[in-house]
């Protein structure tokens, strides 16, 4: 049997789930909202928390960026058995299986502590994790903007837009939303509004990368095909 995985499909099933999460966790804030100040929080706001961790959208989060990591494994063994230059895909496989430890682990929050105290940072600098993770971001990109430039026209500009739009919301919204929260008189709706922003823009962005991993793989490998076989 022979299974046919079309990446716009996948991608409309990764959107409708994010737009789902993203839903679910806003009606829980207005739930708070709504009942508040209440003593006992129901299992089920928690559970779909955007702000918080060990949930489900974290899981979600997690699968999507480990998917990412298989399919430029696979994109990287692919181009060794053609005797092609695959280095930097496993390169890039290996980050993404530590940005998915890091989701599901909280690695940046919990160094967020050491390196505000360290720094003495505030404001924009308020969760203190974007300054390293940032730099190391920046390496990447330099590392990788040749690589980037000699993938097929198409690929880059998706591979461009889609990181872009991840690290608009893990970097550059999660900066507004430190330098807010740290100000006087932050307002808890307000905040909520800027959290939901910046993981959905994580999400939809890791939604549309696995999209063109697949649009690549498509392209590249001449309708490779997933096959699963019963018996013998």
């Amino acid at each position: 049997m022979y299974i046919e995985i079309s990446p716009l499909r996948t991608l409309l099933v990764l959107l409708v789930t994010i737009l789902f999460l993203v839903v679910a966790s806003s009606l829980g804030v207005a739930w708070f909202i709504v009942n508040a100040p209440i003593r006992e929080i129901p299992v089920w706001i928690n559970l779909f928390n955007l702000n918080l961790e060990a949930n489900i959208p974290t899981l979600f989060s997690s699968l999507q960026l480990l998917l990412a990591a298989v399919l430029l494994a696979g994109i990287a063994y692919g181009h060794r058995k053609q005797q092609e230059s695959f280095h930097l895909w496993y390169v890039l496989a290996t980050i993404f299986v530590f940005l998915a430890i890091d989701e599901t682990a909280a690695l940046h929050e919990n160094l967020t502590v050491y390196v505000r105290t360290t720094l003495g940072t505030s404001g924009y600098f308020y969760y203190a994790w974007v300054i390293p993770y940032g730099i190391i971001a920046a390496l990447v990109a330099g590392l990788f903007a040749r690589f980037l430039i000699r993938l097929p026209r198409r690929s880059g500009l998706y591979f461009a837009g889609s990181g872009t739009l991840y690290l608009a919301g893990a970097l550059g919204v999660e900066m507004l939303g430190g330098k807010y929260i740290s100000s006087p008189g932050a307002e808890e709706l307000t905040y909520t509004i800027i959290y939901t922003l910046e993981e959905s823009l994580e999400m939809v962005g890791i939604a549309f990368f696995i999209y063109a991993l697949l649009d690549y793989v498509t392209r590249e490998f001449v309708q490779l095909n997933y096959s699963i076989r019963h018996g013998s």
